[in-house]
């Protein structure tokens, strides 16, 4: 359930463990009561010693060990821990910093009278916390009040998450009230590659975060070498496998991926010489064009719809290290027979990337460092899907997330496969890629999928 925020709150913390000092104090002095009671007789009695002063300086040496204790438990304990006592401590210091946010903000009214200060206005703000999911909801008043504005506009949401190194994922407009989602443990939303059901229409990334390819048409991976970038591909590769046998793999780098070549399931799809790439992008169009005069004549009877509609299977082009497939073309001279095929395939692709997505034909464009030199504006613009592993730098993110208002940061310093995501026109999301087993072997799990896809269709 959710937690009212009070003014009061930005002080939980301290005021919690002042009371527990004090009831811990209490409770010795309680439990040294009969020594108490025998030094009060010997006073009586007109005896003195500096011993009486023994249980005093026990009660308070003990409350001062039980606070280092408790201290030491909130700062080390609670973070690398999930029991309902670290989540307690969790939760206090979720309200006492959102508490502080909104004074920090100026999110509130006083009045002063006879020399007092009085609380006249105190935000509506609320709190849950979901700790197996790793996520915070915040409900902000939308309520008309003086402070409306700057709750609707997320600039709190954005104070949010520099504070707290949250990722928002979701805002939830209601009656009187917006309803944030944050991730303040993206880990939690991590899928693992073996356990991936893709469905038809839709791929799985993460935990909550679905690719919806008919919607969401063609996609942009990006990342620097170690990033994971490859691995994030092999992911949605595997899952498309799954779906479709109409997949063409282009890896000009002689990578990971064309070494699928060696699958005899995806012998004719691989390809990684400059004249197989040209001739497989010239092809891959020319079936899309078929398709297209195909849908022609099926809608001159009336009928409306989309490649879906007439049952036709979706196709993909994945295409990685684009890149480099530019850099090695742009130094072809005029007079190169190599060089006619290349313009045709960069005119083609571009055609691909504007037409394909009623037609069912779709591009996946994976490239180290995206720049407008090297990823054609008229392929840009239809990049519904925008993947960056790790952390971009300013020039990368204002190419893969032109919009993005929120501070991308880093996730984690010891693991791997993290980066940020955009679907359509949702917001940046950090997310982990699917987690890849120890001792995994690509080839074989690609026979995997391919065998469940025709398992299926059997």
């Amino acid at each position: 359930m959710f937690k009212t925020i009070k003014y009061s709150d930005q002080y939980l913390a301290k005021t919690l463990f002042k009371r527990t000092l004090l009831f811990i104090l209490v409770l010795v002095t309680v439990c040294s009561g009969f020594w108490y009671w025998n030094i009060f007789q010997a006073m009586m009695k007109g005896q003195y010693s500096w011993w009486y002063l023994s249980p005093i300086v026990s009660s308070i040496a003990l409350t001062a060990l039980s606070g280092w204790v408790i201290f030491g438990v909130y700062k080390n304990y609670a973070p690398k821990h999930t029991d309902i006592f670290s989540r307690y401590l969790k939760r206090i210091e979720l309200r006492q910093m959102i508490s502080l946010l909104v004074v920090s903000k100026g999110f509130f009214d006083t009045e002063t009278a006879e020399n007092n200060t009085y609380l006249t206005y105190y935000p509506k703000l609320k709190i849950k916390v979901k700790h197996n999911t790793g996520q915070l909801l915040i409900e902000e008043p939308i309520d008309g009040e003086k402070y409306m504005a700057q709750f609707a506009s997320g600039d709190f949401d954005q104070s949010v998450e520099t504070a707290l190194l949250a990722d928002r994922q979701t805002t939830e407009f209601l009656k009187n009230k917006m309803i944030s989602t944050f991730a303040f443990e993206p880990i939690k939303f991590r899928r693992q590659l073996l356990a991936l059901q893709p469905q038809k229409g839709r791929l799985q990334i993460a935990k909550g975060i679905d690719w919806k390819y008919d919607t969401f048409y063609n996609a942009l991976i990006s990342g620097n070498v170690g990033t994971g970038k490859s691995y994030t591909i092999f992911a949605i590769l595997g899952q498309l496998l799954q779906i479709t046998k109409y997949v063409d793999v282009i890896d000009p780098k002689r990578s990971d991926l064309a070494s699928l070549k060696y699958i005899d399931s995806l012998k004719s799809r691989v390809h990684s010489t400059p004249t197989e790439i040209n001739q497989a992008v010239i092809k891959y169009y020319q079936n899309m064009m078929v398709r297209a005069e195909k849908m022609e004549k099926i809608k001159a009877t009336g009928k409306i719809g989309t490649y879906k509609d007439y049952h036709f299977e979706p196709c993909f082009l994945v295409f990685d290290e684009f890149g480099a497939y530019r850099e090695m073309n742009d130094r072809l001279t005029f007079s190169d027979p190599a060089y006619e095929a290349y313009q045709t395939a960069m005119s083609n692709l571009n055609e691909i990337a504007m037409l394909g997505r009623e037609l069912g034909f779709y591009l996946i464009i994976g490239m180290q460092r995206p720049s407008a030199d090297s990823l054609p504006m008229a392929i840009r613009g239809q990049l519904n899907l925008r993947i960056n592993m790790g952390v971009p730098t300013p020039e990368i993110e204002k190419m893969v997330f032109p919009d993005n208002d929120k501070q991308l940061r880093p996730l984690s310093s010891q693991l791997k496969g993290w980066g940020f995501i955009k679907v359509g026109d949702s917001q940046v999301r950090a997310f982990f890629a699917p987690e890849v087993p120890k001792e995994f072997n690509l080839h074989q799990w690609l026979i995997e999928q391919i065998a469940m896809r025709k398992k299926r269709i059997s």
